[in-house]
């Protein structure tokens, strides 16, 4: 029944000839990879407003907020300029990593494995907040619209967090097919959007007034530094760039070619909706309002409160909550992606690289989703919260690949001094907007990836440091001659003569020698102790198998610590000997009958197969019923 119900939620099993199925072109890569980055100019603008908003007093005139806001469009030059700084560097770690891995990759083979354990840390950790942050904010958006999932949004974070788990698990063509629709009307509401600004603002021209140079300049309070931050939360738009050279495998034959090819189709349509969405505010003087998203004022103003306009806004806003919510799937697409290069490289678990039954890395699906289920429930969704870690993990990872791309064009032998000047400034402007998140939100949370970032590098460490002792444990010296001849010894421990015990001293019988029968006789008193080993070596003698019966009377009524100083005993005693302990263990029809019975059997299993002098074999007995 289970199956069923599994095949019913994310359809049948696919073959492994099946993967070109089960991958990709630009078309729908636009949907799985690309929605974080296209989401973030649903608050980009607003976050650099909401730093010019101090130099604006009540009252403002229209042309003193323009000139303010005209540092916006500057910093939203600065940062599409830095998206296309970006794409060179990515481009080049695509090329050059066709595996994916993205800032890990170039982190761990160019810059040393610490840079790049860094940076695998810190994209794992902004992966995570990618999940629980794009759904709360897309919860976020229309709780006012939808009274009952306001008041309910812890609830619907985990619902919704679920459904785009199945989604994935049901493979990536599949979950970019449900997504597609939604990402592309996104980017047409937001074009259409700043085409119809830019023709409201024709046909009013005395209502548009646009920065002038002499009145930025006259603007009292603007500082380096708070330009600098302005900067730095506009930065915000360049999350989710790195998911596309983390997941390149996913792509159809050429897979490079085709993430190359999406790669350039993200930056050119986040650049033209980020100056889309900012020249708009600019032209018609709109400000920060907490209240009111910045694409909504923009809505209202263009289309109007009343009638078809407010279906125009409402359409807007139900778009914008969309493309938030489903943000989260560049997360589920990058990080098991991330985590299966990783695991290839011996820094996570060999269980990470398991496929599922549609040929997406199911384990590393339920991993972050258990992961983002937890961030969402100790911050109560709230992304406020959650922010603050969100973007120093984010540009971290930037800032890794930047001087990756640097030392690699340093070290060839044909340099190319424009690509390294480009990637040199690149690096500079996104250490620049890390270190102001990191020194501004420090106190605000940014603090905890400080603190997990070492821990989860130990981590990785620990874990490659197990896989090379464990090759180096596995390694078999040809030197040694194969043995076949050496003596051995098997002991059978059985509670009574029982079918499940016979099955199992039959089995050692037919396959090994010298073995021993062993039973252990606990009672409260000497009498019925007397009484229950009389009765066992009656029926053993009954049973008549050639096989000596060891009784140990077991004062204490410890069965499994008699049974362990047994073996010990034999151990000692034949040093040279190979010592094969074979269990009998019946195996209940139903789960909950074996709540009915002791655990004997597992804990004296679970205790020698952690001696290294014992093979441990169990011989199960089904019961019928």
């Amino acid at each position: 029944m289970l199956d069923a119900y599994k095949r019913m939620l994310i359809g049948r099993p696919l073959k492994t000839r099946e993967n070109q199925h089960a991958q990709i072109g630009v078309l729908k890569g636009m949907a799985v990879m690309t929605p974080d980055a296209l989401s973030s100019v649903a608050y980009a603008t607003d976050s650099m407003e909401s730093i010019l908003a101090i130099l604006i007093p009540v009252g403002a005139g229209s042309q003193y907020i323009s000139n303010v806001l005209g540092f916006s469009l500057i910093g939203t030059a600065l940062i599409a300029g830095l998206a296309f700084l970006l794409f060179m560097a990515y481009r080049n770690i695509i090329s050059h990593y066709p595996l994916g891995g993205g800032a890990y990759a170039i982190g761990l083979n160019d810059l040393g494995r610490y840079w790049g354990l860094s940076a695998a840390s810190t994209l794992i950790v902004g992966y995570t907040l990618t999940v629980a942050v794009s759904i709360a904010s897309g919860v976020d958006q229309i709780g006012p619209l939808v009274p009952f999932i306001g008041h309910h949004k812890l609830m619907f974070n985990v619902l919704l967090t679920l459904v785009i788990m199945v989604l994935n698990l049901r493979g990536v063509g599949e979950s970019a097919s449900v997504f597609v629709p939604f990402t592309y009307a996104f980017i047409g509401a937001i074009f259409l959007l700043g085409m119809a600004g830019m023709v409201n603002a024709l046909l009013h021209p005395s209502h548009v007034h646009l920065p002038a140079v002499s009145g930025m300049h006259a603007i009292q309070g603007m500082s380096l530094f708070l330009f600098l931050k302005m900067f730095a939360n506009g930065c915000s738009a360049l999350t989710g760039i790195e998911a596309v050279s983390n997941s390149v495998p996913v792509f159809k034959v050429p897979s490079t070619k085709r993430a190359q090819r999406l790669l350039l189709t993200l930056v050119v349509t986040l650049s033209v909706l980020f100056f889309s969405v900012t020249v708009t505010a600019i032209l018609h003087s709109l400000t920060y309002n907490p209240n009111v998203p910045l694409i909504v004022q923009e809505s209202q103003v263009i289309f109007g409160t009343h009638g078809i306009g407010y279906v125009a806004t409402f359409f807007v806003s139900l778009l914008t909550t969309c493309i938030l919510a489903i943000a989260a799937n560049t997360a589920f697409t990058g990080c098991p992606a991330l985590w299966s290069s990783m695991a290839r490289d011996g820094f996570m678990p060999r269980w990470i690289l398991h496929k599922g039954d549609r040929l997406v890395y199911s384990n590393g699906i339920l991993f972050l989703t258990v992961m983002s289920l937890m961030l969402t429930i100790v911050f109560d969704a709230k992304v406020e919260k959650l922010l603050p870690l969100y973007a120093v993990s984010v540009f971290y990872t930037f800032s890794i690949s930047q001087l990756g791309m640097v030392v690699r064009q340093l070290r060839d032998s044909k340099k190319n001094w424009v690509g390294i000047v480009g990637s040199g400034f690149g690096l500079i402007m996104t250490v620049a907007a890390c270190a102001i998140f990191g020194i501004t939100r420090f106190t605000n949370g940014a603090w905890v990836v400080f603190l997990v970032v070492p821990l989860m590098m130990f981590l990785f460490s620990k874990i490659r440091t197990h896989y090379e002792h464990m090759a180096t444990e596995l390694k078999y010296d040809f030197a040694d001659p194969f043995v076949s001849d050496k003596p051995s010894i098997t002991i059978v421990p059985i509670a009574s003569v029982n079918r499940a015990s016979v099955s199992a001293l039959e089995y050692a019988v037919g396959n090994f020698q010298n073995v021993i029968a062993v039973t252990v006789v606990a009672s409260e008193t000497e009498d019925d102790m007397k009484r229950q080993t009389e009765k066992i070596e009656r029926m053993w003698e009954q049973l008549n198998c050639g096989v000596r019966l060891v009784v140990i009377h077991s004062q204490y009524r410890n069965v499994g610590r008699r049974l362990q100083r047994f073996v010990l005993f034999e151990l000692e005693k034949h040093p040279s000997a190979d010592v094969t302990i074979v269990i009998p263990q019946f195996i209940t029809a139903h789960w909950w009958q074996s709540l009915l019975h002791n655990k004997t059997a597992r804990y004296l299993t679970s205790w020698l197969v952690r001696n290294q002098d014992v093979k441990v074999i169990n011989v199960p007995y089904h019961l019928p019923r």
